[in-house]
């Protein structure tokens, strides 16, 4: 019995010393409480007796609970809950307390035996904000799989993240490329920064620099303490006592930098640095996903942009033969929008029916293919397209098959339109042909001019000589008189074709000048009539009073050559060619070439055929276009021609028989009749005929017969010649005594030393000597020419020996005259 007494004694004292006891009256005061009990509220325990319970209560969180003490304590049973108590100096716990009612002496008490309940709160606490957190790391999971922007999820993930943790502000930071600064991307409660405003330098020996080379977290319990590195001075205000950073990303290519300041000289503990470092992974993930989607976008579009800014039609088919995909090249050769291209059937829609089965079986027989995946099918071919506005295109043609776990399921079909390339290739023909016709043309104008010139000169020695003999022929005989005569009027006449030689001879480009257009068209019609099959007929009706017009002489002629070939192609060679030259006053119309309204009298030349006509836009075509064909270039050519002599070309077709079955084309060329001085000739000077004795003249021509018949002219009138067939030996006698001649008369065309240059080298030892240079085909020296060296006098060949005479009297008489001055 004593020994139970005296452990219940021992487990009392235990009970009284480890436990918190407080005990209550009837009226809830304290009656007795121990020394934990005290402890806790941080009194004694004399303070505390005879206090009510509800003084050290917190009334505002408690007064239910309390208020349920109450009722329950005064109906005589237990009473389990949670009391808040405030202790001496001001701080709030939670007790667990068990009241239990109890009669002593008849008096009513309550013992209450009460718990510390913060370590199961704090854990309970923790248990939930780690809760929380899980929480929130899962659903910043989810918000980073949408389509949310970086900027935003960052500015919102930072506002979470200190919210959860307790910290006042943060930033996040993305660092630059080359790791040597970073900008400020999200800022939350940081007025000393702005969002995508803010640089901040990095460097090893700053915060930045510092996590970037740290494998953990950068946590540091107090700034003023901090001696490992140096803070950026855009980042620090006095507010701060603590901060913690990480990397965002791996180490060796991070994103940025997460930082978190605290007003409190605190440190993040273990759980919350692994949340810290959860919310840093995500935001690398989301950062890389993004910036991996933007540019597989990117790419995406450069690849459309590549294709749409390519000069191929590139055209994508199913196996159904409908179009998936066209650039937009493609859509602009076919006629058709993109949108609209997209399942229309390619094969039905664009390919002609000539070869629509051969463009299908090629199709289908490229997504027959057995092909590896390493395998590609490439094929190139020229066919045709029609496009939506019904034109023909040619493509040349490159396909590849697109395959799927080695199944074919479309075919890419990238095609060149060559339709230009083509044409050009056909033009280029055409102008390689009219380039070897004008090749031709212009050697036979060089064998002309050659012809011209060596004819020239035997037709000089003929005329020369046939007028040598008939001056020294007795006048009884007559027959041989009429002889020579002949052999005289045959070679005039040769004398004029080779004239007319030398007008169309196409080496030859004189000056435009006063032409009678009468007599040059018969000398031209003359000359080609032989040009022209003689089973057409030509007829002429030319007004012998037309006025001079002003043209080139052997354009006219080439004009005229042309549109009379142009009428013999449209005639087959056969019918009546009617030409007619006159005047007349054109009213109303106006030029089919430049469009011009004609109201002026002109020089009217009209070729008229019975061929088959000509359309008016037939006509416009032949005149602009430079592809004409040979058959009808003439036409081009005659406008050029008259138009560059300030005239103008009518072209229309009409009807020309009676019984108005039979239409031919009627070509009208328009001279204008303009006012032309009358050229200014040497002044005719009285001539002296003693003049001739002594006077001894050079005569300087590469053929003997030539330079021996002037010699043989002059020595019957009197005059003492010296002949030379050498023009380098005459110049070389000339300069031994120059002053020995006393006019010079010299061909043009001789080896060694041409007249000009022989007439230059003598003028400049004498500038008065009289020279009269003679040319029977030249493209170095003109009339003009001639007068620009001082020459005095210029002839053609063959000379006329009266005028050659005539003109060698005058400059000898004007040079006496001017001696005597």
């Amino acid at each position: 019995m004593q020994l139970e007494q005296q452990l219940e004694s021992h487990l009392i004292e235990q009970t009284l010393n480890y436990s918190v006891i407080c005990i209550l009256d009837d009226e809830l005061n304290i009656h007795y409480c121990n020394q934990r009990f005290a402890s806790l509220l941080n009194t004694t325990q004399e303070a505390l007796t005879r206090c009510p319970i509800k003084d050290f209560t917190h009334v505002e969180s408690t007064h239910n609970n309390y208020d349920f003490l109450a009722s329950t304590l005064n109906s005589r049973q237990t009473w389990k809950g949670e009391l808040q108590f405030i202790t001496s100096d001001g701080e709030t716990i939670w007790l667990d307390a068990t009241f239990t009612p109890a009669q002593i002496d008849d008096k009513q008490f309550h013992i209450g035996q009460l718990v510390d309940s913060r370590p199961r709160k704090k854990l309970i606490d923790g248990l939930k904000q780690r809760a929380h957190r899980q929480g929130l790391i899962a659903i910043l999971g989810q918000v980073s799989l949408s389509n949310i922007p970086v900027t935003d999820l960052l500015e919102q993930t930072l506002a979470v993240v200190c919210g959860s943790l307790g910290m006042s502000s943060g930033i996040i930071l993305e660092l630059a490329i080359n790791g040597k600064s970073a900008l400020v991307k999200a800022a939350y409660n940081t007025p000393q920064v702005k969002a995508a405003k803010t640089v901040i330098q990095a460097s090893r020996s700053n915060l930045i620099g510092f996590t970037m080379s740290s494998d953990t977290p950068v946590s540091c319990e107090s700034i003023k303490a901090e001696h490992r590195f140096e803070f950026p001075d855009e980042l620090i205000k006095d507010s701060y006592k603590s901060f913690t950073s990480l990397l965002i990303g791996e180490k060796n290519y991070p994103f940025g930098i997460f930082i978190l300041f605290s007003p409190l000289e605190t440190k993040l503990k273990f759980d919350e640095l692994n949340f810290l470092q959860s919310i840093s992974n995500i935001l690398a993930e989301a950062i890389n996903r993004k910036h991996m989607e933007a540019s597989l976008k990117y790419e995406r579009e450069l690849s459309r942009r590549y294709i749409d800014v390519a000069e191929v039609l590139i055209i994508v088919l199913d196996n159904h033969e409908r179009i998936v995909l066209a650039n937009q090249h493609a859509s602009h050769i076919l006629g058709c929008t993109q949108n609209d291209l997209a399942g229309m059937n390619f094969i039905d829609s664009f390919i002609p029916q000539e070869v629509r089965q051969t463009f299908r079986d090629h199709f289908h027989q490229l997504l027959t293919c057995q092909l590896t995946p390493d395998t590609e099918s490439h094929t190139s071919e020229q066919l045709p397209i029609i496009t939506y506005d019904n034109q023909c295109r040619q493509i040349r043609w490159k396909s590849t098959v697109i395959c799927d776990d080695k199944r074919p399921i479309s075919v890419i079909f990238a095609g060149d339109d060559i339709t230009v390339q083509l044409q050009q290739q056909e033009e280029q023909k055409l102008l390689e042909n009219q380039l070897h016709q004008a090749q031709k043309m212009e050697a036979l104008g060089m064998l002309a001019g050659g012809i011209a010139h060596d004819f020239n000169n035997i037709l000089a020695s003929i005329l020369g000589f046939s007028d040598l003999a008939i001056e020294h022929l007795n006048n009884t005989d007559a027959k041989l008189a009429s002889y020579l005569g002949h052999i005289r009027e045959s070679g005039i006449k040769a004398r004029d074709i080779i004239e007319q030689i030398q007008n169309i001879n196409l080496q030859e480009e004189s000056s435009s000048r006063a032409i009678v257009l009468p007599s040059l068209l018969k000398n031209t019609l003359k000359m080609l009539r032989s040009a022209l099959p003689s089973s057409m007929e030509i007829a002429t009706s030319i007004a012998p009073d037309i006025p001079a017009v002003f043209i080139n002489a052997s354009r006219f002629n080439q004009l005229l050559m042309h549109l009379l070939i142009n009428s013999r192609n449209a005639m087959n060679g056969k019918g009546t060619l009617s030409i007619n030259l006159d005047c007349q006053n054109i009213q109303g119309k106006h030029c089919t070439c430049c469009g011009k309204l004609l109201d002026h009298s002109y020089a009217v030349l009209t070729i008229q055929d019975n061929g088959p006509g000509i359309s008016k836009q037939s006509i416009t075509d032949l005149l602009e276009s430079e592809s004409a064909d040979s058959n009808n270039s003439g036409l081009r050519i005659a406008n050029d021609i008259v138009h560059s002599s300030n005239g103008h070309i009518i072209i229309s077709s009409s009807r020309i028989d009676e019984q108005y079955t039979q239409q031919g084309t009627q070509i009208q060329l328009l001279f204008n009749l303009e006012r032309v001085n009358e050229e200014k000739t040497r002044e005719t000077l009285p001539i002296d005929m003693s003049i001739i004795a002594n006077k001894r003249l050079m005569i300087v021509d590469d053929e003997n017969s030539v330079a021996s018949f002037i010699a043989e002219l002059f020595r019957n009138a009197g005059f003492e010649t010296a002949a030379y067939c050498d023009s380098i030996e005459a110049l070389e006698t000339f300069k031994r005594d120059p002053d020995q001649f006393d006019l010079i008369i010299t061909d043009q065309t001789m080896p060694g030393l041409t007249g000009d240059l022989l007439a230059s080298q003598m003028l400049e030892l004498r500038p008065e000597l009289p020279i009269i240079l003679c040319t029977g085909h030249s493209n170095a020296i003109t009339a003009e020419g001639a007068e620009q060296l001082h020459i005095k006098g210029f002839m053609k060949k063959p000379v006329d020996s009266a005028e050659l005479l005539h003109l060698t009297l005058s400059l000898l008489t004007e040079a006496s005259m001017h001696r005597q001055a």
